[in-house]
């Protein structure tokens, strides 16, 4: 029977599911997300020893606990510390089928923790992953996608349709791969992911009236004057790597 409260949707398509695992190349220790029934566990304990899994819910929970062949955490990934044992976990990698309705916030808290986290490959909504590798000048382009690019080379690859599932879900789902940016990471402070979320508040509005309410327009015509912004340009007409300079300009 499927169990779907906790926004379970199993993979249940063998070609998609090797695909998955083929796409993620870890190159030190790694976990997977939810692995509910095991559509990508069972390919990936054919690959590798000694990883983890983390599942939420107790009852499929305790069907890993039975496997000696890998590891398994019992809990919420959105509650997890990034350790193992008690220690910090360093050029981790992570994999997974992640739920609909909190795989944004589960990209969010990894994107904070990039730092610990070199590599991904997860099943998404198709939507989130158009958002996370939206590029300026598009509409799907928000301050979440600069978040998640500031720390990762992002790439969409395969589009999943809901018949690959079960339950199927309404929405059709993609998977995406994600590398910790050698080079021109972003900051990782909560200020600068405040600036982000408050220049695209009202995406509709220009860059210069969005930071009214919270920059000094002596500062913002600064802004536009050092970077050569034109005067009608929108939060998502400003190029990628431009936001880390405009926040540290303001900081200075």
């Amino acid at each position: 029977m499927s169990r779907t409260f906790l926004g379970q949707n199993f993979l249940i398509n063998e070609k998609f599911q090797q695909k998955i695992v083929n796409y993620f190349k870890p190159t030190n220790g790694f976990m997977e997300i939810g692995p509910g029934k095991a559509a990508l566990t069972k390919h990936l304990k054919g690959r590798y020893k000694d990883f983890y899994v983390l599942e939420k819910d107790r009852k499929l929970a305790e069907m890993h606990l039975k496997n000696s062949e890998y590891k398994t955490i019992v809990g919420d990934f959105l509650d997890w510390d990034f350790k193992i044992q008690n220690e910090p976990v360093q050029n981790f990698s992570l994999i997974g089928n992640l739920p609909y309705e909190s795989g944004s916030a589960m990209l969010l808290k990894i994107s904070e923790k990039a730092d610990q986290i070199n590599h991904f490959v997860f099943l998404l909504q198709k939507e989130v992953v158009e958002r996370i590798c939206a590029k300026p000048k598009t509409s799907d382009f928000a301050s979440f996608s600069v978040f998640v690019q500031g720390q990762f080379e992002v790439e969409a690859l395969d589009i999943i349709p809901p018949e690959c599932f079960d339950p199927s879900p309404k929405v059709f789902s993609q998977i995406v791969r994600g590398k910790r940016r050698e080079t021109g990471r972003h900051p990782l402070d909560i200020e600068f992911q405040k600036f982000l979320k408050r220049s695209f508040l009202h995406k509709r509005k220009t860059a210069r009236n969005a930071w009214k309410s919270f920059i000094d327009v002596e500062k913002i015509d600064q802004l536009f004057e050092k970077f050569n912004l034109p005067p009608t340009t929108r939060a998502e007409e400003i190029d990628l790597d431009l936001w880390p300079k405009l926040f540290a300009e303001l900081k200075a």
